[in-house]
């Protein structure tokens, strides 16, 4: 597994919406190793700030070594985080408004806005917050 400071290192920065992706990512580079399920609950906490791994290793799944249970537990604390990223229509507005503020002047920054507005607005769409028509 690469070190807890590396390019190709899961990262969990605390944000609830990102926890998900935190955890596929993990998985697929322990997969990658064969790491098994004892491995996954000492390699996990790695990468994560100390307060993080404080925390973690509280919870159920991390002492017995059993990562599914271990993620579970993990899961379970953050209200919301099985859900992964979600975003709002006033999200969209402010994307919107931010960009109307100020020109458009190359193509990098149109490419900029464009990802922003579309991560946000097909994840509204495809929640049934707006309607195709609206986007």
């Amino acid at each position: 597994m690469p070190g807890p400071n590396s390019s190709k290192a899961p990262l969990f920065n605390g944000e609830m919406s990102e926890l998900l992706e935190f955890f596929e990512v993990f998985e697929d580079l322990a997969s990658t190793y064969g790491l098994t399920s004892a491995d996954k609950c000492k390699s996990l906490v790695r990468y994560v700030d100390r307060q993080t791994k404080h925390f973690w290793i509280t919870l159920m799944g991390f002492k017995s070594c059993e990562y599914g249970t271990f993620k579970r537990s993990i899961l379970g604390q953050y209200p919301g985080a099985s859900k992964g990223q979600h975003y709002t229509i006033r999200e969209l507005e402010r994307i919107i408004v931010n960009q109307a503020d100020s020109d458009i002047n190359t193509e990098k920054e149109l490419m900029h806005y464009y990802s922003q507005f579309r991560a946000i607005a097909v994840w509204l769409v495809s929640n049934n917050k707006i309607s195709g028509q609206d986007r």
